[in-house]
């Protein structure tokens, strides 16, 4: 009966064998017969659990190989083809050695004394029913979850903790099979920017494609991945690669790692990977061996190896952050000092300030002077190629041999904004930008760049009618209509204040704010956060775009951030200020010809100017002064005065009174 019993426990009986054992219980005591009960549900789990496990290592990584298992036995229906599962099936064989090895004890017992009771067997074998229950619960689990990859570590890690030492050794023993697959994946991709993960089971994903976030509007046409600059074949200036889509599945990713370390390690792969797809030093190497950069400085085996360490333990919080936060530390330092030295940040940051937000005026009031004419009566679209020669040789005028650096620009027609029916509003700037660069000013910034960029051409562009219309009433030897006159130096005026508000107090002020923090910085993440708020704050303190006051700056760990503005809702300041502009133009248009002594039309042509003139300024110094009592608008204190100065505009409005302001 013994033998039997023995049997059974070892070996997944035939139901003919099984019937005989149960045939002698006839024979046996009540008690006994409930005992070896029993003992048979103990054998039974446990043969179960063998035949999962079995099915998952016999079965080849081919998801058309998956069959149905016998009903008898669990059933996998999760896919059986991955490493993690794998895994999980040797780590519970594992766990179960103990228990074949108490069946070898059993037996060994039961030839030395053939007498032995089943109760010596049950005493033997029932802290495995606590065991086996754990293993069935998991295995239940991961069927009706149908969880597979990084998730089954997740599932077994509350199970370490549980305060049964049974249940916590066996769940750390098959932890630890799953960490050797694991903490590969993670070293692979944090130390090398690999991800060879053919069943999908780790949480970072490869899109297969480029990232979007880093397309301009041609490349996402061609939608090619090439390691290789691209041209475009309309434009002079070439756009730089494409940089390849990972992401975070967050249904995979563990219950023990947070957002913020998940966002983290996504981050380093990336660098990685970034850095080792550098294309100057491709293109630079046809003929010799493909050189690539040594991101961790010969120590890659050092810090794989200290990350590596890490599957051997029970996963430690604290050990597991310190670890990835200092491979983390030497990328971003890496990679900062790459875009400080090899990439010229502080120049191209000079660039943007002298081309974008025309820190060059002597080259764009001569470009607006001289290409006027070619844009009378004709489309700025048709004339991108006769502008960019003007653009050029204008540069090469002025600055000679010594400073080439207009040759990174070039002009363009915007696609975007359409509706504006002003020419020089639909003019932007091509920036060719050196790598590794091209992620910090990404597409989406150079657009809002651009968006400034127009904005202040427009109004260098009025700026320069109006002063041709004054250079106009001096030259003539008529005297010209006093309210003309006056008028004129009105709009002259706020123009003017305007034009200095934005170059000298927000623009001047800002890029003066923004380069003594890039020396500040030591980390490139520090280079990205200091480029967000800069973008944020010069949009929306030159009025370009309302901020979005909902908008937090999200995990820093992140290659790009969208600035604190609304895409594509100009503010209320910037529509008055566009409207000013027109009317200016209008009037510039218009006062040109007027004659000595106005005719009665033109005095009511006048008056109209006048009345619209009015109502302009006073609904540009209301909107300012309901900004300038919020907490965020104290910038514009100096703007009011300026343009209100002695209280010129409002000295009959009581309500608008800034004596009393901080």
């Amino acid at each position: 009966m013994l033998h039997e019993t023995l049997i059974r426990l070892w070996h997944n009986c035939e139901d003919s064998e099984a019937s005989e054992l149960y045939e002698l219980q006839e024979f046996l005591h009540p008690g006994e017969k409930e005992l070896l009960q029993c003992i048979l549900e103990i054998a039974s789990d446990y043969h179960k659990i063998v035949a999962f496990c079995d099915k998952i290592r016999n079965t080849k990584h081919d998801e058309s190989t998956i069959k149905v298992v016998n009903e008898a036995v669990i059933e996998p229906h999760i896919s059986p083809s991955g490493l993690y599962i794998q895994a999980f099936a040797n780590g519970v064989l594992e766990v179960l050695k103990d228990y074949t090895n108490e069946i070898i004890r059993l037996e060994e017992s039961f030839l030395q004394n053939p007498q032995l009771p089943l109760i010596f067997v049950f005493s033997s074998l029932e802290k495995y029913k606590i065991l086996f229950n754990m293993l069935k619960s998991v295995i239940e689990v991961l069927q009706k979850d149908n969880l597979s990859g990084c998730l089954l570590m997740g599932r077994l890690h509350k199970y370490i903790y549980c305060g049964v030492e049974t249940i916590a050794n066996a769940a750390e023993k098959i932890t630890q099979s799953l960490n050797s697959i694991f903490y590969r994946h993670l070293c692979n991709w944090i130390i090398y920017g690999d991800l060879v993960d053919i069943y999908n089971e780790f949480f970072i994903c490869d899109g297969r494609c480029p990232d979007e976030d880093f397309l301009y509007p041609e490349q996402i046409e061609e939608n090619s991945l090439s390691s290789s600059w691209t041209i475009d074949r309309k434009n002079r200036i070439r756009r730089p690669p494409p940089v390849r889509k990972f992401y975070i599945n967050w249904s995979m990713v563990p219950m023990f790692i947070n957002e913020d370390i998940a966002e983290r390690i996504l981050f380093m792969g990336r660098i990685v990977w970034i850095v080792r797809n550098d294309p100057k030093k491709v293109s630079q190497d046809q003929y010799q061996t493909k050189y690539r950069r040594d991101i961790w400085e010969g120590k890659d085996i050092e810090y794989y190896k200290k990350v590596q360490a890490l599957e051997k333990q029970v996963f430690n919080q604290v050990e597991f952050q310190h670890a990835i936060e200092e491979c983390r530390i030497k990328l971003t330092k890496y990679l900062w000092s790459v875009m400080v030295e090899e990439g010229n940040l502080k120049e191209h940051l000079q660039l943007i300030r002298d081309y974008y937000a025309l820190g060059r005026g002597e080259l764009f009031h001569q470009f607006i002077a001289v290409a006027e004419n070619h844009l009378k009566g004709t489309s700025v679209e048709h004339n991108t190629y006769n502008l960019n020669f003007i653009f050029l040789e204008i540069a090469r005028k002025i600055y000679g041999e010594n400073d080439k650096t207009y040759l990174k620009f070039e002009l363009a027609t915007s696609k975007s904004d359409t509706s504006s029916t002003n020419l020089w509003s639909q003019l932007q700037l091509n920036f060719e930008i050196s790598w590794p660069l091209h992620i910090v000013f990404h597409p989406k910034s150079i657009e809002l760049y651009n968006k400034l960029f127009s904005y202040l051409l427009r109004l260098s562009k009025t700026q320069i009618d109006l002063h041709k219309l004054w250079h106009s009433h001096m030259a003539s030897k008529k005297n010209i209509d006093r309210r003309v006159w006056t008028l004129r130096q009105h709009l002259l005026f706020l123009v003017n204040n305007l034009q200095y508000y934005l170059q000298v107090d927000v623009i001047e002020a800002q890029f003066s704010v923004l380069l003594k923090a890039v020396e500040n910085a030591n980390e490139f993440e520090d280079i990205i956060k200091v480029h967000h708020e800069f973008v944020s704050n010069l949009l929306a303190k030159t009025f370009v775009l309302t901020p979005d006051e909902t908008h937090t700056y999200q995990n820093k760990h992140r290659l790009h951030q969208m600035p604190a503005v609304q895409f594509n809702v100009p503010s209320k300041v910037y529509n008055v200020i566009i409207r000013l502009l027109e009317l200016c133009d209008k009037f510039c248009l218009v006062a040109g010809t007027w004659e000595t002594e106005l005719t009665e039309p033109e005095v009511a042509e006048f008056e109209e100017f006048q009345k619209r003139t009015d109502t302009i300024v006073e609904t540009l110094l209301f909107i300012l002064y309901r900004l300038h009592e919020k907490a965020n608008g104290q910038h514009l204190l100096q703007l009011l005065y300026q343009l209100d100065f002695n209280r010129y505009f409002t000295k009959s409005k009581p309500d608008f009174n800034l004596t009393n302001a901080p």
